[in-house]
C-alpha cells in the first residue's frame, strides 16, 4: 500500500509547479478529459492501485479572463452539475448531492486528483474521502 502523505506531496509539488503549462481554454471552449484511476487512497491514508476508465467533461458557463467562475461539470456522461474553480486549470469543485462534494484538481499535463468527499451522510456515519490518483488525456 502507497503512502498517502508522500504521494498528496509529490502531486502538490507537481500541481504548484505545472499549473502554467496546462494548455490555455478559451473561454466558452469545453475540456473533454479521457483519464485512468491509477491509485486509490481514503481519508485514513488507506491506499491501492485502482483500474477503470473516468470522463469529465468542464464547460466554462461564466468565467473571467483566468478562468476563475461557474463551470458545468459531467462525469462519466452523467448529469450535468454546476461547478466553481478558480482558474482554467482549476481546481474545480461541485456537489452531486446533498452532504457530498468532489473536487478534480490538475497535478501537471497529464495527471489529476479526483477527491471526492461525504460531509453527511444523513445515517450518523463519520465524515469519508476517497481520494483517486489518475492519468490523462485532453480529447479533441
Amino acid at each position: 500500500m502507497a503512502d498517502l502523505s508522500g504521494l498528496l506531496t509529490r502531486a502538490a509539488l507537481c500541481g504548484a509547479l505545472s499549473l502554467a503549462a496546462l494548455p490555455a481554454q478559451a473561454e466558452g471552449a469545453r475540456l473533454s478529459l479521457e483519464c485512468t484511476r491509477v491509485t486509490s487512497c481514503t481519508e485514513a491514508g488507506t491506499c491501492a492501485k485502482a483500474e477503470g476508465p473516468v470522463r469529465f467533461v468542464l464547460a466554462p458557463v461564466d468565467t473571467d479572463a483566468t478562468g476563475a467562475g461557474t463551470y458545468e461539470v459531467t462525469v462519466d456522461g452523467g448529469a450535468a452539475m454546476a461547478a466553481q474553480s478558480m482558474s482554467f486549470a482549476g481546481p474545480f469543485l461541485w456537489a452531486p448531492a446533498l452532504g457530498r462534494r468532489e473536487t478534480l484538481t490538475f497535478t501537471s499535463e497529464t495527471s489529476a486528483l479526483w477527491l471526492r468527499q461525504t460531509i453527511e451522510s444523513g445515517t450518523g456515519a463519520a465524515p469519508s474521502a476517497d481520494i483517486d490518483f489518475l492519468t490523462c488525456r485532453i480529447l479533441p
